[in-house]
């Protein structure tokens, strides 16, 4: 018999796991934050709820607790996880989820405890997890300096994160953020080009052995250099993929995470960037390269045997054309330049972030709201000159 699925569902991470277990003949209940979510606007889920603006987390208990017994539930963003890490107590008994320990699920989810504990097993940046002053972050970390939010519930920046290049820099930063400095910590940038990043993707089993993996090399980023992934290639690296099923083991892992890599020139090693306890927003990728995660989550809690063999395909290549497109023009590349880039590998199989054939109206969703969003800003532009 098979299991009833839900999905928790989170822009292209939920649209790229529902799809991944549309593939295995699954379609899963979707439940998301937003009516304008892009998965409410697939074909493939069987049911779809969003949730109330208002008092949105006990809507969800009662909708999570009113399931068959022993649904099973993927979570596709750290509110997500954060939610079922947090009631664990009450839920586990009625659904079935994967997720690390409470405890290790908390510390990935603060970045100043999970770089305390990452710390011990991997090379990571030099790292400064309580802010005081710029005197002392100077004396600690070398220019330029990131600053990051510690979780999703500390987002103060206005931003993903903040990148301080100069001395000046530093101290503007403590007096506009003097009073949240508890919520942030501060990294040193690892210099080199968007192509140094890597992204592991991957599944543990409750032995926390790796069962598969798929790696990828970042290419560029949305915003520029310090984003989400809009441009990748596949690639099989073996010292990425080795680093990763070494962390899991290390911490008792259970289940999908997304490990991303930075490789210093400096030292010649990958230094770890953060690890995120859930299905990543490239899943639909890994997929389409033969390593279906969402699959593996799947079979693991209907109590099917796992693939420990799963090879990946490289030379595939992953693309948010308008996210890639316009972040790069932002950042000053010129449009000739972007385009032979895309034409270098315009022969080569591609994965686009929200377009399947099959289920075409979230792209065609997506792709309104892009050129709603072009054409303002075309018209801003014309009344400013």
């Amino acid at each position: 018999m098979t299991a009833m699925v839900v999905v928790l569902s989170a822009g292209p991470n939920g649209l790229g796991v529902t799809r991944s277990l549309y593939l295995i003949g699954v379609r899963p209940i979707v439940i998301s934050r937003a009516p304008d979510d892009v998965i409410n606007f697939s074909r493939l889920p069987s049911e779809k709820i969003v949730l109330p603006r208002e008092n949105s987390t006990e809507f969800l208990q009662q909708q999570l607790l009113k399931l068959p017994q022993g649904t099973i539930v993927i979570p596709t963003s750290d509110w997500f996880v954060s939610f079922l890490a947090e009631n664990d107590d009450m839920l586990i008994a009625h659904i079935r989820f994967l997720l690390p320990s409470p405890d290790i699920t908390t510390m990935l989810i603060d970045k100043a405890l999970e770089t305390k504990k990452i710390a011990a097993i991997l090379p990571l940046p030099q790292t400064v997890q309580k802010l005081t002053n710029s005197a002392d972050l100077l004396e600690v970390l070398k220019l330029p300096i990131i600053i990051k939010p510690r979780s999703h519930q500390h987002m103060v920046l206005n931003s993903k994160n903040r990148i301080l290049n100069n001395p000046l820099d530093v101290q503007q930063f403590f007096q506009q953020f003097s009073t949240v400095l508890g919520q942030l910590i501060a990294q040193e940038v690892i210099l080199g080009d968007d192509s140094c990043q890597w992204v592991c993707n991957c599944f543990f089993d409750y032995d926390s052995e790796l069962v598969q993996a798929f790696s990828f090399n970042r290419l560029r980023l949305s915003p520029s250099h310090y984003g989400v992934t809009s441009y990748a290639i596949s690639q099989y690296n073996a010292e990425v993929i080795a680093l990763s099923k070494k962390l899991g083991k290390a911490l008792g892992y259970v289940g999908a995470a997304m490990l991303e890599f930075k490789f210093d020139v400096r030292d010649g090693a990958y230094k770890y960037i953060e690890l995120n306890p859930r299905l990543g927003m490239c899943n639909y990728f890994d997929t389409r390269c033969g390593v279906n995660n969402a699959a593996a989550y799947y079979q693991l809690l209907s109590q099917q045997s796992l693939n420990y063999n799963v090879q990946m395909k490289s030379g595939v290549v992953f693309l948010s054309l308008y996210e890639d497109f316009f972040s790069r023009r932002k950042d000053g590349e010129h449009t000739v330049r972007i385009v032979i880039d895309y034409l270098r590998n315009v022969f080569k199989p591609h994965v686009f972030i929200y377009h399947v054939w099959w289920d075409a109206k979230p792209s065609i969703h997506m792709l309104k709201i892009q050129l709603k969003r072009l054409f303002n800003a075309l018209v801003n532009k014309v009344k400013v000159h």
